[in-house]
């Protein structure tokens, strides 16, 4: 299901404003009234990002111009459709880890209450996102949830910075 592996990445990366981080992600299906988890590893690079998931051999790169998907190191083709909305999601993502609260609000109402920030899509993100829900502890990013339209919702735990 390529848009959720889509969402997946969004909600990751959203989460994460240091260099690099493993992460613990929760999803829940309601369609299916069931769980999954999955671990990775998120790293920002000057030109964008890279993601990979050990345990399934999977890895999304972005260089800014472009989104690659290797599984067990042969690259996947995405659609076309699915590349553009990714790409746009990442520059969020780069908004995100740049800092830039300016640019941030011109993709979403912000509203914060103590530790927490509610983000509500104001552009196109708002056809498949209710809310992205970020949690700081002492300046650290440390949780994320994403509520998808479809009722669907992914929860990124942030376990520690990589070297």
């Amino acid at each position: 299901m390529p848009l959720r592996l889509f969402f997946f990445t969004l909600l990751v990366s959203v989460t994460l404003f240091a260099t690099s981080y493993n992460f613990s992600e929760l999803r829940y299906s309601d369609a299916t009234g069931r769980y999954s988890q999955v671990d990775g590893k998120i790293e920002f690079t000057k030109e964008g990002l890279n993601i990979e998931y050990p345990k399934k051999s999977k890895r999304l790169v972005y260089d800014g111009e472009s989104v690659t998907l290797l599984q067990d190191a042969k690259e996947i083709a995405l659609k076309e459709q699915q590349e553009r909305y990714m790409m746009q999601y990442f520059e969020i993502l780069k908004m995100l880890h740049e800092g830039d609260e300016s640019e941030l609000k011109e993709e979403f109402k912000v509203e914060k209450k103590e530790y927490k920030t509610l983000l509500k899509p104001t552009s196109t993100l708002k056809y498949y996102i209710n809310s992205i829900e970020l949690t700081k502890e002492n300046n650290i990013l440390n949780y994320v949830k994403l509520f998808l339209k479809n009722n669907d919702t992914i929860t990124i735990h942030i376990e520690n910075e990589t070297e």
